[in-house]
């Protein structure tokens, strides 16, 4: 198994999360208030590739490579559940089911 790890809009992180910690997470961007944190966003990184995907509240998904410093490609209208597909193909490693979406240069 692939090392990766979540990161809430608190800066915590939890290693290698099952797909229910997962959603229990994303479901996080609809709580109350979440837009008035410092960092109103959660993100999965799947280590040994350096790829992640940053989720926003307002269903805005970020794709990016941390590790080749790589321009962010974003998707608009990201449905939670949709969302939580892209993190399980991130978190095991899948990044040709990740590269084929129709990510853009803007969100």
């Amino acid at each position: 198994m692939d090392l990766f790890h979540t990161t809430d809009s608190q800066g915590i992180s939890i290693i290698n999360p099952d797909r229910t910690a997962m959603r229990e997470l994303i479901a996080t961007l609809d709580d109350v208030g979440i837009s008035e944190v410092d960092h109103p966003d959660v993100s999965l990184v799947h280590d040994a590739s350096g790829w992640s995907i940053t989720l926003y509240p307002n269903g805005v998904a970020a794709l990016e490579n941390l590790d080749e410093e790589s321009e962010p490609r974003y998707l608009s209208n990201v449905s939670r559940s949709d969302a939580l597909k892209l993190w399980i193909e991130l978190s095991v490693g899948n990044i040709e089911a990740l590269l084929i979406q129709p990510w853009l240069a803007e969100a």
